[in-house]
């Protein structure tokens, strides 16, 4: 982890004093930065520039090369980013054993939320529940990755 937060404090240092970046703009560039953790407090401009390309029906990050200083310098850590839909299930309780002769549960399994990545939430007529199985709701996500590894939190909305 040491290293991820090594490599954007690098980025985040050569992203302010240096030429402007080819993006649409500063603050566009500067959801590479801010995405992986959460938005944080001085992170407004660049947490508005992702809503609006969102409402343009644009990625939530524009390319890193278009922020990169020399994105063909071969040199430093390479970036990249995800996004999509995921599907999100509640924490819910799980029967995993019951009692002897009887339909009664003896043994219960709290499962805690989580979101499965690639799906959204859908009723599916055919089984009578929802897809995938007790989900409520769909959301959108985006992570950013430093060599490969996951920089930050999925930051869903």
């Amino acid at each position: 982890m040491k290293q991820l937060f090594i490599a954007l404090s690098l980025f985040a240092a050569a992203f302010a004093f240096t030429a402007p970046a080819q993006a649409e703009s500063q603050d566009e560039c500067a959801i590479w930065i801010c995405l992986p953790g959460g938005f944080p407090s001085g992170c407004g401009a660049a947490h508005s520039a992702m809503v609006d390309r969102i409402k343009d029906f644009k990625p939530p990050l524009p390319s890193f090369s278009s922020c990169a200083v020399n994105p063909s310098s071969g040199t430093g850590s390479h970036m990249s980013s995800d996004h999509g839909w995921a599907a999100y299930i509640p924490p819910h309780r799980v029967c995993r054993r019951t009692a002897f002769a009887s339909d009664r549960c003896s043994s219960w399994e709290t499962i805690p939320e989580h979101y499965v990545k690639g799906s959204r939430c859908r009723w599916d007529f055919r089984e009578g529940g929802r897809s995938p199985s007790g989900c409520t709701r769909s959301y959108r996500f985006a992570e950013v990755f430093v060599d490969n590894q996951l920089a930050g939190p999925t930051y869903y909305w």
